[in-house]
């Protein structure tokens, strides 16, 4: 009788082989079917015109003429409702220059604060990380009760600041986006918390050894070790973090509305999307919209990647 180890290792590799692509293929399938399938599906769309039950009509290039004149009739100061996509366009924009930045820098402090070992540090991870875990629905209904006029933040913001008048912040055009970040950098800072963490394990222990006997103290370890060891780091946040926010959909869903509340301070590109998909009845134009949107976070991301990403590595 022949007995071959090699052939025995051999038939092994291939059924971990086959259990592993018939693992991954599930998520590859999914991926396909609702990734680039509904991509080619939205392009493919976005020269149409169509109401979801009768034929669809080739119209060229007229839905992106749609969305382009309306960045236009926005940029000459038309209302909010004749220019939709530009109101959504530039509260995103504003949203984004709030949200990326602060919720990068807190990520990085409960990073660092994570780091250090104390007693009940595990405690202090799970509560970082919390937010990230919970529903971000539930949290912006959470949030609406809060922000309410006579709500828990008006009321700590009475005590803490003489003469402070209560903010009807959900209903106060200058104070929704505001709101609606706050929830956002709430929310997301303890997810990107842990990416700093684990990038801060990640460092050298001999590099702060070295940096002690030289005589440097926590905040020079801190500021000439830590966060230029963390730069590759800070990019993937910082990208991630500009994927998601010109994105946003939920939170101003649920705090603002369909219409985006007083004076479409809370609207977004992608409330602008879903209500030309599913209330005007127009999907080749939102379809258009998406791709525009695409374009502004593809480029947005890549100019970023290309400026900073390289001068990481």
């Amino acid at each position: 009788m022949h007995f071959s180890f090699s052939s025995i290792y051999e038939k092994t590799k291939t059924k971990e082989l086959i259990a592993g692509l018939a693992l991954v293929s599930v998520a590859v399938l999914l991926n396909m079917v609702f990734g680039y399938f509904a991509m080619a599906f939205a392009f493919y769309l976005s020269f149409f015109k169509w109401d979801y039950i009768g034929s669809m009509k080739f119209v060229g290039l007229s839905n992106y003429k749609i969305v382009f004149e309306d960045i236009i009739r926005g940029i000459h100061g038309a209302p909010y409702l004749l220019s939709p996509f530009y109101t959504g366009l530039k509260n995103i924009l504003i949203y984004t220059a709030i949200v990326v930045p602060i919720q990068t820098f807190l990520a990085i402090v409960l990073a660092a604060f994570a780091n250090q070992k104390i007693k009940g540090q595990q405690f202090f991870k799970v509560s970082y990380f919390l937010p990230a875990t919970t529903s971000s629905v539930i949290v912006a209904l959470i949030f609406v009760w809060l922000f309410m006029r006579n709500g828990f933040i008006n009321y700590i913001l009475t005590h803490l600041i003489p003469g402070f008048q209560p903010i009807d912040w959900l209903n106060n055009r200058n104070y929704l986006l505001l709101a609606i970040a706050m929830v956002a950098i709430w929310g997301t800072s303890g997810h990107f918390m842990v990416s700093f963490l684990a990038a801060m394990q990640a460092i050298p222990k001999e590099i702060y050894e070295a940096a002690m006997l030289d005589g440097a103290g926590p905040i020079k370890r801190f500021f000439y070790i830590t966060i230029p060891m963390l730069k590759p780091m800070i990019t993937y946040v910082v990208v991630m973090g500009l994927i998601g926010a010109l994105q946003m959909f939920d939170l101003a869903w649920v705090m603002a509305g369909a219409n985006g509340g007083p004076g479409g301070a809370g609207y977004t590109v992608a409330l602008d999307i879903y209500n030309e998909a599913f209330t005007r009845i127009r999907p080749g134009v939102a379809a258009a919209k998406s791709w525009v949107l695409f374009a502004i976070i593809f480029t947005t991301t890549y100019i970023f990647q290309r400026k900073y990403g390289r001068a990481v590595r």
